[in-house]
């Protein structure tokens, strides 16, 4: 930063400096010094001035008057008894020149001149061609460091659309040409990282799955010996396969951020199917208040899939009653999920979107689960602009609100006929 501010101080005071300088110059002889008919008319008296001694000396051209003949001004006749050329307007504008003629009392008056040319259009021109200077090596100065940051811009848009083929040119007179090569080694570094991640949940997926199916096998072969035994040990590998399962469900949600697919649904519909499939295998008393044809554009399976997770943890932590509620307020989506369970206590509130994290007794691990339910739903929401809130239930029990913006383009669709 400090290279930064050194260079853009140092480009400003030297460009500020070489306009003043030349624009100065190109004033003084394109302007000040042009020819113009006062200007020269006033070279003319005073040469005439002083090469005359006598009123008869003076050109036919020349008005002769007294010095009584005009109510001259003191200053006036102090610069004409000083022998200075003094300029005076007539109504109509135009110039006089005067001037006293050495060793008499009486004036000789040329004209009248046209006046001189106003040079304020100039000038003002001339400061814009300035400025317009000096923006423009600023300009040139600027260029390679926006060339640095629109590269800033293309390789953070890439490593978050999954596209791990990054490469950047840094420019050698950008001002932050360093921070450039520091962001290119920590952008490939997250690639790596992101093409590791890939490669890790490929080798799980496959590598790991072999050994369970031989042991899942094994016990089979082995439950008429010893049942109990084989029994715990079955139970064990279960739920060992089951939390790869999650754990390679989660891990494949950051692949799965690259291909999400946007289209506009009914949102209502789907939270109305997601409570049927869940009521086919649920005993709890389920009370449900959906706003109808609420629309949004989101990927439809991974909202699915947030709104099932909301329903089962519910379901899973309450004890006899769930209350679903739909509704529209202040330009978003709000889906709230209650359930009369032990609630969650306000400090353990933010760790529960955590992965891995069972903050409570009573969402344990004898209920199933291994605390990525949640940690699914926010990554999600975190996709589409959502978030997720908790708060204690009417109920008693937890409170879990859902928020989704209504889109732009869901927004288009209602009032296009």
């Amino acid at each position: 930063m400090i290279r930064l501010l050194i260079s853009l101080y140092l480009v400003v005071f030297v460009s500020i400096v070489l306009i003043n300088q030349s624009s100065e110059l190109i004033w003084n002889s394109w302007v000040h010094q042009a020819p113009d008919e006062l200007r020269h008319a006033q070279l003319v008296a005073k040469v005439l001035q002083e090469s005359v001694s006598d009123i008869h000396q003076l050109p036919p051209q020349v008005t002769t008057l007294s010095s009584d003949d005009v109510a001259w001004l003191p200053e006036q006749i102090a610069a004409l008894q000083q022998g200075d050329v003094i300029t005076t307007f007539t109504e109509q504008g135009d110039a006089l020149l005067t001037f006293q003629i050495k060793g008499e009392e009486s004036l000789a008056q040329l004209g009248p001149f046209l006046p001189a040319s106003n040079a304020l259009a100039q000038k003002y021109l001339f400061k814009l061609l300035s400025f317009a200077v000096l923006g423009l090596l600023l300009v040139f100065w600027l260029r390679p460091l926006w060339l640095d940051l629109m590269q800033f811009k293309r390789v953070t848009a890439q490593l978050a659309q999954g596209q791990l083929d990054i490469s950047i040119q840094p420019s050698k007179f950008s001002a932050i040409s360093n921070l450039t090569s520091q962001f290119h080694a920590m952008a490939t570094k997250v690639a790596n990282l992101m093409s590791d991640q890939k490669q890790l949940v490929n080798a799980v997926s496959h590598e790991l799955r072999t050994p369970l199916a031989r042991l899942k096998f094994a016990l089979a072969m082995l439950a008429a010996k010893d049942p109990k035994e084989v029994q715990a040990m079955s139970q064990d590998v279960q739920e060992m396969e089951l939390l790869i399962d999650e754990m390679l469900g989660y891990a494949r949600l950051e692949i799965a951020a690259e291909s999400l697919e946007y289209h506009a649904f009914d949102f209502s519909a789907l939270v109305h199917g997601q409570i049927e499939k869940l009521q086919r295998t649920n005993t709890k008393e389920l009370n449900v208040t959906l706003c109808p044809n609420v629309t949004i554009y989101a990927d439809q399976h991974y909202i699915a899939r947030v709104v099932q997770n909301l329903l089962q943890n519910a379901c899973k932590y309450g004890h006899s009653k769930v209350h679903v509620t739909l509704l529209v307020s202040h330009g978003e989506i709000e889906l709230q999920v209650e359930d009369d369970g032990a609630g969650i206590k306000p400090e353990d509130r933010d760790k529960v979107f955590s992965p891995f994290v069972r903050v409570d007794h009573s969402r344990n691990k004898a209920l199933g689960g291994f605390g990525l339910g949640l940690a699914i739903v926010q990554k999600i929401l975190n996709w589409h602009n959502g978030r997720c809130e908790v708060s204690t239930s009417a109920l008693g029990g937890a409170r879990f609100v859902m928020y989704l913006p209504i889109s732009e383009r869901v927004k288009l669709l209602e009032v296009t006929p």
